[in-house]
């Protein structure tokens, strides 16, 4: 059920039945009781046990910190002639070792039952919230407000995604108003990409596309497209072999109606002082733009010592040692802003211990819902990946990768007498398989953590478990009590890299990405720890968190939830849990 996916919630029936309290821990309240089987099929498939949490090669640290590599090598071929030798026909190998998994501890969580207004009012807040959000997320929330709760578009909702403006003309024929938006639309129409680049492959799509836009330019004004026509120039003149009457007329009409673009000062943040009379330009921001460009400065004000600083007047300068002054100086404006304008004071805000959110700048940017850059501490961590076959890909590889080297299942299983493990390959999942790595508490050196589909498709799905490490023990790898986060998530391509470990303050800290490692193959280790290493050290170290934001803007952080205006704990979290913040303001 796609409320689920989105809202842990279903569209509430009147019942006179008593909320349900399952053995897993959810609690169904009364008027969604009528979903309850397909609300335990969903979850029955989302939530992982304590056994799933150990399907490992090996079953315990204390095995690898034990053993020699030679030794887990034997076991390892003996695994892969099991199932890449025989060519997936036998039985799968698995050494024999006693598992132990602890009891689990029951956590609830609440399944809500919405309102048809209710629900309605949260997807159209997400829509005109101004965050970017994933193609899968549009589609859900416009498949929720046509399909089940029948609302009809009218083009007066002043939604803010862009991508969602095309979806909803291309369905239901509302066109914007705004000519930027409108080619997008077209663009759309004519390529399938909503994406407005000036570039050769867009063109060439258009020059190749059988599509006619005559009626869709004239509909829309000659005039307003006039306005735009010498800013996206080679894009309309793509349309030209296809249109050459209506082509020719626009481009004779730019002659009068041409207006040019402003430069937005948000766009140039760190290198460009905003000034007060720049403040239209925040109030016409998107709080994510908002905090986008408050990051940004951020960053540079604990990091890089050298920038070029251009003044609004087309005059720049060079300055090094005293880098700080626009970016600190901007940091300073944009904050006064914010707390102006998304002033939380009376408002608390729980947030689970250990956990240190991202700031909320993209919802393409999120791993399920959390936003990229979320940190986890604890004296030690777990962090795996968790897959089944039927999610795309029978055999995943999660490794680690720091300036001492690799570690990994064609590389060594313990780096620095166990401060660094790898809990062992598996190969083959069809009821689902988990490689861990486990930073000890005295690891010392950042590592990125990877992941490569060895056998697969590049996109498929898998969960990142983020765990408090327990004692080395011959028990299990993974206290089923001790997990942070199962987050579900797809593969952004071959390589991907899930997140960093950074040792900080004397505890580990594990930064969770999940993305793309780029075009290149990395295969060892000096790739990537001197260039990508030293990139999202600097990056990730000391980030602003949207726990301090939300202090700066006047709020007050409790440890009980039940009692908190906003409560983060990471298994209730929704799709709007971070847009409702900035909901009305």
């Amino acid at each position: 059920m796609k409320t689920l996916a989105l809202f842990n919630a279903v569209l509430a029936k009147e019942s006179q039945e008593k909320p349900f309290i399952s053995e897993q821990g959810f609690i169904i309240e009364p008027h969604a009781v009528w979903a309850k089987k397909e609300i335990m099929d969903y979850y029955s498939k989302e939530k992982l046990n304590g056994n799933d949490l150990n399907t490992t090669f090996h079953a315990s640290w204390q095995k690898i910190k034990d053993s020699t590599r030679a030794q887990l090598l034997i076991e390892q071929i003996t695994h892969y002639i099991s199932t890449y030798g025989s060519n997936f026909q036998d039985e799968m190998y698995i050494p024999h070792e006693i598992l132990n998994v602890p009891d689990v501890k029951l956590t609830f969580k609440v399944i809500r039952a919405y309102t048809r207004e209710e629900m309605q009012e949260k997807c159209l807040s997400l829509l005109c919230s101004g965050i970017a959000l994933q193609e899968q997320t549009l589609d859900d929330l416009i498949f929720i407000l046509t399909h089940e709760l029948k609302y009809a578009f009218t083009g007066k909702e002043n939604i803010r995604n862009k991508e969602a403006i095309v979806k909803i003309a291309d369905l239901f024929q509302i066109y914007p108003e705004n000519p930027v938006e409108f080619l997008r639309y077209v663009i759309y129409k004519t390529t399938g990409t909503s994406l407005l680049i000036k570039n050769e492959e867009l063109i060439n799509s258009i020059k190749e596309s059988k599509f006619n836009a005559d009626h869709l330019f004239e509909i829309f004004g000659l005039e307003k497209l006039a306005e735009i026509f010498n800013r996206f120039k080679p894009l309309f003149l793509a349309y030209k072999n296809r249109s050459p009457r209506i082509i020719n007329k626009i481009s004779k009409l730019s002659k009068t109606y041409h207006k040019p673009l402003l430069s937005n000062p948000l766009n140039e943040v760190t290198h460009t002082l905003l000034e007060n009379n720049d403040l239209h330009w925040l109030e016409n921001a998107t709080p994510f733009a908002l905090l986008k460009a408050l990051s940004a400065c951020y960053s540079r004000m604990h990091g890089q010592d050298t920038f070029v600083y251009r003044i609004r007047n087309g005059k720049s300068w060079i300055k090094k040692g005293k880098t700080l002054d626009v970016n600190e100086s901007n940091y300073t404006f944009i904050l006064k802003y914010l707390k102006s304008k998304y002033n939380l004071s009376g408002k608390t805000f729980y947030f689970p211990k250990d956990v240190e959110f991202g700031l909320p700048t993209s919802e393409k940017m999120f791993v399920g819902n959390i936003p990229t850059g979320t940190r986890f501490y604890g004296e030690r961590l777990a962090i795996g990946i968790y897959w089944k076959d039927a999610w795309g890909a029978q055999d995943l590889d999660i490794s680690g990768l720091n300036i001492a080297g690799k570690i990994g299942w064609n590389e060594a299983y313990n780096l620095d007498q166990g401060q660094l493990m790898y809990s062992g390959d598996m190969t083959y999942a069809p009821h689902g398989a988990v490689e861990y790595l486990y930073a000890n508490k005295d690891m010392s050196t950042p590592t990125l953590i990877m992941n490569n589909v060895y056998y697969g498709d590049k996109n498929c799905g898998y969960k990142i478990i983020i765990g408090n490490g327990d004692d080395i023990s011959y028990q299990y790898m993974m206290n089923p009590n001790q997990l942070f986060a199962a987050v579900q998530c797809h593969s952004i391509q071959k390589q991907t890299i899930l997140g960093m470990l950074l040792p900080k303050g004397g505890r580990q800290c594990f930064v969770l990405l999940n993305f793309g490692a780029g075009h290149s193959h990395v295969s060892g280790s000096s790739e990537v720890s001197i260039m990508a290493t030293n990139a999202l050290y600097q990056q990730w170290y000391e980030p602003i968190s949207f726990n301090h934001l939300v202090k700066e803007l006047g709020a007050t952080l409790i440890s009980e939830k039940e009692k908190s205006d906003f409560d983060f704990s990471l298994e209730t979290l929704e799709k709007d849990s971070f847009t409702q913040v900035f909901k009305n303001k």
